[in-house]
């Protein structure tokens, strides 16, 4: 039971694209309760869960980390084969996104207040760190936390001369321990802030302490963690995420007549559709070309069902329908050609044989690009012993 006497934390388990779900739990959060989050000790996360974490501990508004995941989901959903095509890399957008995201001054915010997981290559020890000594090492560790094996490469990134891989294999609810944490997962379990499931449940599964139900919701949810889906998917889990974290705010009493939302009636002069004017000023926004004004008139989009859309808070629906004006899913020639079924099934059955060159291209390019950082510290080697 939650205890405001006492000093809190909120941790966040791994989950990939569905991290969109934390983006509505905690748009509810702040919205009714914003000292529910203002006032936590400390943010835990592994894997896409200490992306979040660490967007709370360094201030970074949530309609920024909203935008995050959209645009990564959009880079992945670019190519024919997704995260697995030769030339993404998940890591690659997650730390262009990062060093846009991150103040200068991030580490020591950080530090103290935010506690990633990682886990050790050469044992699967798991490692938890909460200090940072600068805003570089601070995204190194993020992205160690975040790389899935051959999900996200074959080579995993270095913090501190050690090579470490997803938390979430080791650990992927860190602060569990602690008596009053408040935990989120975008899976059906045993988590204060998680889906409730309707459909029969086999079994319940306890890995890195997080309490995972085995049920059909459950499988379809870990697919498209790995998977990106359609914006309009995104959407509705945002809006999962809302509802869930309402229902959790309601049953541990923590809506009360003092902690009515503050709404603003914004009107016409801020239409749904305008974009945030602070993420227009980064590349990724200027890619997409969206005007900063639209002349005050709000635009519908068939893509986004609207009765999710109303219930959430004005600035999660601007980044949504800002990114559905540019959707690479309406009318690109790929989407319309893989609609049609022939070539469905072509796609499937060669998929193995195509994933498995893919893997090859990559697994090669990773090895140049790590003997290629190598070479010059032996050309320089050799010259100082000659000298």
């Amino acid at each position: 039971m939650f205890n405001w006497a006492e000093e809190w934390h909120m941790s966040f388990a791994g989950c990939g694209f569905r991290s969109m779900y934390y983006v509505g739990a905690l748009s509810c959060i702040l919205e009714r309760v914003p000292q529910l989050v203002h006032g936590a000790s400390t943010f835990g996360g592994a894997s896409s869960g200490c992306l979040v974490a660490a967007a709370l501990a360094v201030g970074i508004p949530i309609e920024k980390l909203c935008f995050m995941i959209l645009i990564t989901a959009k880079e992945a959903r670019k190519h024919n084969l997704g995260v697995f095509h030769p030339t993404f890399s998940l890591l690659r957008v997650v730390q262009r996104s990062l060093l846009e995201m991150l103040p200068e001054d991030a580490h020591l915010r950080a530090t103290g207040r935010l506690c990633v997981s990682l886990t050790q290559l050469n044992d699967g020890r798991n490692v938890l760190v909460s200090e940072f000594a600068s805003r570089e090492e601070l995204i190194q560790v993020l992205m160690c936390s975040c790389f899935f094996p051959v999900y996200c490469g074959f080579i995993p990134p270095a913090y501190r001369g050690v090579r470490y891989m997803d938390g979430a294999l080791s650990n992927n609810m860190p602060l569990f321990e602690h008596r009053n944490t408040i935990t989120l997962s975008p899976f059906s379990g045993e988590s204060d802030i998680c889906p409730t499931e309707g459909t029969f449940n086999f079994f319940e599964a306890h890995y890195g302490n997080v309490s995972i139900q085995v049920n059909t919701g459950n499988v379809h949810r870990v697919c498209t963690a790995f998977l990106p889906p359609r914006l309009e998917k995104l959407a509705e889990i945002c809006h999962n995420g809302y509802m869930d974290a309402l229902r959790f705010l309601r049953d541990r009493d923590l809506v009360g007549a003092e902690c009515n939302p503050r709404r603003v009636a914004l009107g016409d002069k801020f239409p749904c559709c305008e974009p945030v004017r602070e993420m227009a000023k980064t590349e990724d926004w200027k890619r997409m070309k969206i005007p900063l004004n639209n002349g005050g008139k709000p635009q519908e989009h068939q893509m986004l069902d609207q009765r999710i859309m109303e219930n959430l808070p004005m600035g999660i629906k601007k980044v949504l329908c800002g990114v559905c004006r540019d959707s690479y899913d309406a009318g690109s020639w790929w989407s319309l050609l893989a609609n049609i079924l022939p070539v469905k099934l072509q796609t499937l059955l060669l998929m193995p044989f195509n994933m498995s060159l893919l893997l090859l291209k990559r697994l090669r390019s990773e090895l140049q690009t790590l003997s290629g950082r190598s070479r010059p510290r032996q050309a320089s080697h050799t010259k100082s012993h000659r000298l």
